[in-house]
């Protein structure tokens, strides 16, 4: 029997028929969790010689890509198959297995593999927020300036109501982002020459920037 992770489950099994082409290849369970289609090859015994049991097919279930069952009209002369198609990497592969309810293993697998497709699908997108997170954070590291906990504010007399946005602002980070016990103050303008600006922003930048300091995005 396969070893399963702490958290799945399994759904269903049966002592199945792997069949290559028209030719049986060999007989073993067929295991369904809610996370995987796994196929475990049957040990021999010999005279001289045994071979335990193996896992020959180990399918995550969001890399199922299509199922069929073929049931005959005259059960006497044709077996009952199921053929699963998936994904290995960039390749695709189908294995096909003699069963006694291929309708119930093609129902149960369809469920099972939407829901694991949402989850993986998820998991990604998860994945993928994070890992552009902690770019932008790494952007501002690199670039000397946050966007974090600011607030900038008009250090004009107070009479112009609409000051020049290219001016330079003072711009008061708490103290406790600061590291410090008093407010401090630094001031950011955007580059006096700047020459291109931030693809994803337009934020101007200077020569010798690798990173927006505003959006954080990589500079070209």
């Amino acid at each position: 029997m396969p070893i399963y992770e702490p958290n799945e489950k399994e759904i269903m099994k049966e002592y199945v028929t792997l069949i290559k082409g028209e030719e049986e290849e060999s007989e073993g369970t067929l295991f369904l969790t809610d996370k995987r289609l796994i196929y475990e090859r049957k040990g021999k015994r010999g005279v001289f010689k045994a071979t335990s049991p193996q896992v020959v097919i180990d399918i995550p279930l969001y890399e199922i890509t299509n199922l069929s069952n073929a049931i005959p009209k005259f059960k006497a002369f044709t077996k009952k198959t199921i053929t699963v198609e998936y994904n290995i990497g960039d390749h695709r592969e189908s294995s096909r297995f003699e069963v006694k309810k291929p309708k119930e293993w093609n129902e149960n697998i369809r469920k099972w593999a939407v829901d694991s497709k949402r989850i993986h699908d998820e998991e990604l997108r998860r994945s993928e927020e994070e890992a552009h997170r902690k770019q932008v954070e790494m952007a501002r590291a690199k670039a000397g300036t946050t966007n974090v906990g600011v607030m900038n504010v008009n250090t004009g007399s107070g009479k112009d109501t609409h000051p020049d946005r290219s001016a330079p602002k003072d711009t008061f980070i708490d103290a406790e982002d600061a590291g410090t016990t008093q407010l401090q103050t630094m001031t950011r303008s955007p580059p006096a020459k700047a020459k291109k600006k931030c693809k994803e922003c337009g934020y101007p930048l200077d020569d010798n920037m690798k990173y927006c300091p505003n959006c954080g995005t990589k500079v070209e």
